[in-house]
């Protein structure tokens, strides 16, 4: 499920700003050749003004690579899962899920510049909000099988980055991802 989260989002950014979250180049675990094999052989990003890719829960992780990178990216934060059941009996596994488009912002930008990236990074994060949508109704996606019909659009802004833009906060819900059905 998180690197099916991961195979989704590298397809929107430019490949060389997914390629170079590779910084090791190999790694004992074989989904890592394959991970970098996929980055290295996607297509021509769905949104080709994004430049970097950042994937990750782990503040130390994400801030060192965001302090690898210029430009915008693409970060997306993956949350908890929560699981209930319907009146049938099914079961309903819901994902917390956070995706930000930001800008690095040099400390010395005035106001009118922080305006401007502003409005930047909020239209790159309506249009991917767009194809997200439109991706929750495909049968391609088991993990995105319905979004949220509530989506909160909140302010990034964060020193530690040098960064701002905008968060789309969204839940992922489908059933059964574990396959604990099976067993019950």
């Amino acid at each position: 499920m998180i690197l099916d989260l991961f195979r989704y989002f590298a397809r929107f950014p430019k490949k060389e700003g997914v390629v170079s979250m590779f910084a090791n180049g190999s790694s004992d675990f074989i989904q890592y050749a394959e991970l970098l094999e996929y980055a290295k052989n996607l297509p021509e990003p769905i949104m080709p003004k994004l430049e970097n890719l950042v994937f990750g829960q782990s503040y130390d992780y994400v801030k060192k690579r965001v302090d690898n990178i210029t430009g915008n990216y693409l970060f997306v934060d993956f949350g908890e899962f929560t699981s209930s059941r319907d009146a049938r009996n099914s079961i309903i596994d819901q994902q917390k899920l956070a995706v930000t488009i930001a800008m690095k912002v040099s400390d010395s930008a005035d106001m009118v510049e922080t305006a401007i990236v502003s409005e930047m990074t909020l239209s790159l994060l309506a249009e991917l909000r767009k194809k997200l949508i439109l991706d929750s109704r495909s049968e391609d996606l088991p993990w995105l099988d319905k979004i949220s019909e509530n989506h909160d659009i909140i302010p990034f802004v964060s020193s530690e980055f040098k960064s701002m833009g905008w968060t789309l906060m969204f839940s992922s819900l489908a059933a059964d991802l574990f396959g604990t059905k099976i067993i019950i």
